[in-house]
């Protein structure tokens, strides 16, 4: 088996460009230096403490100087500078730059700069970070770096990188020397500090010690009003400050919002606001952003809705400039039930019951809706999240944040859109084996499915089955196997539930026990059931005017309630079809109540498949000792579709190569289409079939050796597996390296001792598809 391939990590935003989080989760702005930037350069060398100049220059040197040699371009080498900034004015607090070293040299030698008052906020990490990514994408292996012994935090962003690091010292001066291909550790450390980064900026947001209503109104029937009633009314543990501009007294008057001090503007509020929740007209919203960054805010929550997308840009522009979150615009709710917080913030009137659910919805009307609906179910939250139009606080977001939430232990996604699905991909691989991420999306998408299935998504149909299959995932152990006993006094409710287990892969066995059955024959047969052994065990009653929904609620309670303390830890479903919600209680437990015994097998069937891929090692991406700087040659002087000569030549720099087909076996497209949101796509087909082509399936990149083993499962027994998986390992990896292929396409004939390409062809992207080179 070839060395393992760690595919480079995939930041939320542009690599070389866009937001940024510092590690104290204040936001900034990332991007490439331009030769304009030379003022900006000169006042950042001015703020640095002597100290800083010399260990980055190491030695005394003025800043126009210095200024002129950050942005000095060598002739004929690579270099690559990038600036941090933030603030109003925008101001720069750090760069970073790597040298190659020589024309075509695989080598550059690596710096960065960061300000004093930044210092120990990840700055460093992160610029080496993106530096080493973007060299390796342009053909550099090594860095070196050059720095006085005494620089010991510049020595500490080094050991701390996940790089293997070469030191040595000499004189008072150590060079430092690593290779900058991406690893494991280094994809670890990248995660972590993204995850740090994270979690301490939606603090504020989640957990905020104080909360400003901007737009606060005295009418009742406003929204400021009642976005400031439902704050108090629901008890949030911080102070709430009323803020109206508005509002003018008369001489002598104190200005009152609901019988609570008010004030005039932001920067009036005397104690701390981490939140800000705006619900000002759209016109003011921008106002008011501004006020709340000069304010120190470190948050803002606009509820405010229909706004114009260039006041909206215009919006998050304020936000990152004075390092602010953004929720919305449109979030109708947020909400955190702990009792040190208890924040209801948005038009949500009451908190929902507490839980281990937390959920994000980019619908504000459909997140309303559903917490009525979990009341009523019994299901209880960590928080919720209403995204509105998501344009900096993102899905992805969230999920790093309850990660690691103590108070979480399931994810709910109700998703319209995606806004960055390969980094989605990436998280939810890493979460989904310690928490089950569950979710809704409308419409059928078949990339959709295919991205949810690589990585663990546990996909709900719709709204009601989201709730089903999460009453099962919040409250009870996943089933160790397929097996579940299905006890019932009707067989037609229990063959539903027995089609709907086995169209899934479950096998289910039916004990009917007759209409007649009576609440004990109930208790003794669950207890007979689970002593025969079984994986799961679902109870369904419908009353027939014998036995009552009271009587075997009770009855199903007892026997339930001996089976835990006997160490029973198999799930436990039941089925009431009747009236009401009646459900069986247990001590610190809740038993998943349905009315339907479709939806009780569907459940099980969910967690049943959701536990088999988390139970189901992660694959591994082999290396295949590419050739991957000479392929990215090749299509650095090429456009559109290749000839035959390039394109062979391209396939044969990652080990793919054109030969006659084998004798026997069957005929295959392997097609990459290029999805302008989830990037390559893969398909594969049987083709030359009478009928026509017959899908076998989908998947996106990068792919791992089991993905690829489960898309050929259909071609068992018809095809040697190991070689069409070990080609469709090589064309991931192909795509992969090269962003800039737009389309290829295989033809394949697979027998049954290999398989041979015996047609191909490849179209890359025009030159205004292709993304920018930093400079």
């Amino acid at each position: 088996m070839p060395e393992r391939y760690t595919p480079p990590p995939t930041p939320q935003y542009a690599l070389e460009s866009g937001p940024i989080l510092l590690k104290d989760g204040r936001t900034a702005t990332l991007r490439p230096a331009q030769p304009e930037d030379r003022p900006l350069f000169v006042e950042f060398l001015q703020r640095l403490s002597p100290q800083a100049r010399t260990f980055r220059f190491f030695s005394e040197i003025d800043p126009e100087t210095a200024a002129d040699l950050l942005l000095r371009k060598p002739p004929d080498e690579d270099k690559v500078t990038l600036v941090v900034l933030t603030g109003d004015p925008e101001r720069i607090i750090a760069t970073g730059e790597y040298v190659q070293e020589g024309p075509g040299s695989t080598s550059a030698e690596v710096a960065f700069l960061v300000d004093d008052w930044y210092q120990g906020r990840g700055l460093g990490s992160l610029l080496l970070e993106r530096l080493a990514l973007i060299g390796v994408r342009r053909g550099i292996r090594r860095f070196h770096a050059y720095t006085l012994a005494e620089n010991k935090q510049m020595l500490d962003v080094f050991k701390a990188s996940g790089f293997k690091i070469e030191a040595h010292n000499e004189a008072g001066e150590v060079e430092v020397s690593f290779e900058i291909e991406p690893n494991p550790e280094m994809l670890a450390r990248f995660e972590l500090r993204e995850r740090v980064a994270t979690v301490a900026s939606l603090l504020p947001v989640l957990r905020p010690r104080g909360v400003a209503v901007v737009g606060a109104s005295r009418d009742p029937e406003s929204v400021g009003y009642r976005v400031l009633e439902n704050l108090v009314l629901n008890r949030f543990q911080g102070p709430v400050y009323p803020v109206n501009p508005a509002v003018t007294p008369a001489a002598g008057e104190v200005p009152v919002v609901g019988s609570m001090l008010a004030y005039t503007s932001i920067k009036a509020v005397p104690g701390p606001v981490d939140l800000a929740v705006l619900t000002t007209p759209r016109e003011k919203v921008l106002e008011a952003a501004e006020a709340c960054g000069q304010r120190g805010v470190r948050a803002l929550m606009v509820v405010t809705t229909d706004m114009e997308p260039t006041q909206t840009k215009t919006l998050v522009q304020t936000c990152r400039r004075y390092g602010m979150r953004l929720l919305g615009p449109g979030s109708l709710a947020l909400m955190t039930t702990s009792p040190e917080v208890q924040l209801c913030a948005g038009l949500a009137p009451r908190l929902p019951l507490r839980g281990k659910i937390a959920m994000s919805s980019q619908s504000g009307a459909v997140g309303l809706a559903v917490l009525e609906y979990a009341r009523e179910m019994g299901l209880g939250f960590s928080n919720f999240v209403s995204l509105g139009a998501k344009v900096d606080i993102s899905s992805n977001d969230l999920i790093q944040y309850w990660e690691e939430d103590p108070e979480t232990g399931l994810i709910l996604l109700y998703v319209e859109s995606f806004g960055n699905p390969r980094r989605f991909a990436r998280l939810a691989r890493r979460v989904g084996r310690k928490k089950p991420i569950l979710a809704v999306r409308p419409g059928r998408d078949a990339v959709v499915e295919a991205l949810f299935k690589q990585t663990g998504v546990v996909r709900a149909e719709n709204l009601e089955e989201m709730f089903d299959i999460a009453a099962l995932l919040a409250h009870q152990p996943l089933p160790e196997g397929p097996r579940v006993a299905l006890l019932s006094n009707a067989s037609g409710p229990a063959y539903l539930a027995k089609d709907a287990l086995e169209t899934e892969g479950m096998e289910a066995e039916v004990l009917d026990l007759g209409s007649r059955a009576s609440a004990e024959a109930y208790k003794e047969s669950v207890k007979s059931l689970l002593e025969q052994g079984c994986d799961a065990l679902i109870t369904l009653f419908v009353p027939l005017g014998y036995a009552t929904v009271g009587e075997v609620q009770q009855a199903l309670g007892e026997a339930f309630q001996e089976a835990r303390r006997q160490g029973v830890g198999i799930p436990l479903l039941t089925c009431f079809m009747s009236p009401g919600k009646p459900r069986v209680q247990l001590e610190g437990e809740q038993i998943p109540t349905y009315r339907f015994p479709e939806s009780a097998g569907r459940a099980l069937a969910a967690a049943y498949a959701y536990a088999q891929w988390r139970r189901t090692p992660p694959g591994e991406i082999p290396d295949h000792n590419v050739r991957e700087d000479e392929a990215r040659a090749l299509v650095a002087q090429a456009q559109g579709r290749l000839s035959p000569e390039t394109t062979q030549a391209l396939l044969d720099c990652f080990g793919l190569r054109l030969s006659p087909p084998p004798k026997g076996g069957v005929l295959l497209a392997l097609r990459v289409q290029h999805d302008p949101l989830f990037g390559p796509v893969l398909s594969l087909a049987l083709t030359g079939l009478p009928l026509g082509e017959q899908p076998l399936g989908l998947r996106i990149t990068p792919l791992t050796d089991r993905e690829a083993a489960e898309m050929l499962a259909p071609l068992t027994r018809t095809a040697h597996l190991e070689s069409l998986q070990d080609l469709l390992l090589r064309v991931s990896r192909l795509l992969e390296e090269l962003p800039e292929v737009e389309g290829l396409e295989l033809h394949l004939a697979a027998g049954p001792k290999g398989t041979a390409i015996t047609e191909a062809q490849v179209r890359l992207k025009g030159p205004s598809q292709s993304s920018p080179k930093p400079s």
